[in-house]
């Protein structure tokens, strides 16, 4: 096998299997299936986003994360939107009149997601195949269109999974720019329906021609500027021109026999680690895989690594995180003894999730790795789309300012410079020098808890990584376990009668795994059901 390609969006693996076979390696084939996700996919992510990669070179053993997080421009202040503050409090998600930090231009941060994808190409591309190589099916995409799926519509529609303050559909016509691409006679588009993005294709023709930096420093990045100045957006050409990704090593870990590298703060691979460390000494093999036993002693789990998020989780540069504390075995002794002591950690859950609301932030992730043994997981997101399109350009900006606590004085809070809390956790796993696992999934904090219970349903209980990804999942960050419409309801009146509170929430995390047998070098491919399916494999 030659490699193997995982992502929600069918169009986009097969654009990376296509530079796998043109002999390009898995960061090219990563770079350019993100690219066409970009295309394919164009609420959930985008050029203008921003993200996250966790990358192996076969070569030298090394690993390394490249964080493309996009930091709040320089105009912002730290209480621009205090006095619009229409709900606020411990553990309540505070709102802002207007929705100024969901949608519009001051709802974007810089983005990382151009850059981003030229440090990992610098980092690990094969040198055999050109960046505009890597751009020119996205391109192409663009320009001859693509037909609308059930994973963009349900997404898209008015009755559809993102019915937050404002919804997708809203989004779609928030300027005139993008509703002249989004929508069809004053719609959004519906299964079936050929969706062209000609001034797209343009600009990743021009990207792809003169180079990343024109996106921070030329003709692009002039057009973005004015544009955003003229709006009141919070970041200037300056900002632009200044940024860089941030380039360094993983967030390491051990569960069991496998080592585990994932991101460092703001984003989620501490949580990862630090969920699996508790786990990891208790005897779930006797509760039965998936039983209501098993599922109550995970939200338990679960509930201890979301207080340690609302507690501790910021910008590192700006906050002192605890990472070691958050990682370290004798915190996961101390969590688990009161996780099965039926203790809860004391603090005041999360209205988010607890009241089940139908929240859908728009991510996606794209997993790759080659016969040389080189792997990259890029998590990369749009958030959920600001509806901001600079007239011409053919792309949606992040609106990711949605990421940060309005309320000033908090670790979490608005400052320029600062990056958000955020999902991520594009993640690794490692026997000895081999890969085992490639995975991440979209779906904010879900992400984290499906991605380990996919891990433990392969390394204690064997299951496949296609039963580990399409199996029923939980997810709890307070009070309620949010179940997925399809989970049973047998088993969900059984954790109630456990004393939990159950909600149900049709959003939900969309995995792209791959898994290589330590004992046999077989590799497997673990696409989705939720999502869009797409898997692509290179004999």
């Amino acid at each position: 096998m030659r490699g193997m390609v995982v992502c929600p969006e069918p169009l986009a693996a097969e654009v990376g299997a296509a530079l796998l076979r043109r002999g390009g390696n898995a960061m090219d084939a990563a770079v350019g299936a993100a690219f066409a996700q970009c295309v394919v996919d164009p609420l959930h992510c985008g050029i203008a986003g921003v993200g996250v990669l966790t990358a192996r070179a076969a070569a030298n053993g090394e690993a390394f994360c490249v964080r493309f997080w996009g930091p709040i421009g320089s105009l912002a202040s730290p209480d621009m939107f205090a006095a619009d503050l229409i709900e606020s409090g411990p553990g309540v998600r505070p709102r802002v009149r207007g929705h100024r930090n969901r949608a519009g231009y001051q709802s974007v941060v810089v983005p990382g997601f151009v850059r981003g994808m030229a440090e990992g190409f610098r980092r690990l591309g094969s040198g055999r195949l050109g960046w505009g190589e890597l751009l020119a099916p996205a391109a192409r995409l663009a320009r001859d269109g693509f037909i609308v799926d059930q994973y963009v519509e349900r997404y898209w529609a008015p009755d559809g999974l993102n019915l937050d303050d404002v919804p997708a559909h809203e989004r779609l016509r928030a300027t005139p720019a993008s509703a002249k691409i989004y929508l069809k006679e004053d719609r959004p588009y519906r299964v079936g329906e050929l969706l062209v993005q000609r001034d797209l294709a343009f600009t990743l023709d021009r990207l792809a021609d003169t180079g990343p930096d024109d996106f921070y420093e030329g003709k692009i990045g002039a057009d973005i500027a004015a544009d955003f100045a003229a709006h009141g957006g919070l970041f200037t050409a300056d900002d632009l021109a200044r940024y860089r990704p941030l380039l360094g090593e993983p967030l390491w870990g051990t569960y069991r026999d496998l080592m585990v590298a994932s991101d460092p703060p703001p984003g989620s691979g501490a949580l990862v680690i630090e969920l699996l460390n508790i786990l990891e000494g208790i005897d779930l093999e006797a509760m039965g895989w998936n039983s209501p036993r098993y599922q109550d002693t995970l939200a338990r789990a679960m509930r201890y690594v979301f207080a340690d998020r609302l507690t501790y989780m910021a910008d590192p540069r700006f906050y002192a995180v605890p990472v070691e504390m958050l990682t370290s075995k004798p915190y996961a002794a101390e969590v688990r003894r009161r996780v099965l002591s039926g203790q809860d950690p004391r603090i005041e859950p999360r209205r988010r999730y607890d009241q089940g609301a139908r929240v859908a932030d728009g991510t996606t992730h794209v997993s790759v790795l080659d016969s040389e043994g080189n792997a990259v997981a890029i998590t990369h997101t749009n958030h959920d789309a600001s509806g901001v399109v600079v007239p011409g350009l053919g792309f949606m900006f992040n609106n990711d300012m949605n990421s940060f606590d309005p309320v000033p004085g908090r670790p979490n809070s608005i400052g320029p410079g600062k990056m958000p809390v955020t999902g991520g956790a594009p993640t690794l796993f490692f026997k000895g020098p081999d890969v085992a696992m490639v995975i991440g999934s979209p779906a904010g904090p879900l992400k984290v808890t499906a991605i380990v219970q996919a891990v433990l349903s392969v390394t204690r209980f064997g299951k496949s990584i296609s039963e580990a990804v399409a199996a029923d999942r939980i997810h709890c960050e307070g009070e309620a376990i949010v179940l997925e419409p399809s989970f049973p309801e047998e088993p969900a009146e059984a954790l109630r009668g456990m004393g939990n509170r159950i909600v149900r929430n049709g959003y939900t995390a969309r995995l792209a795994a791959i898994y290589q047998d330590p004992r046999t070098g077989r590799v497997e491919g673990g696409t989705d059901p939720r999502g869009g399916g797409g898997l692509a494999i290179v004999e």
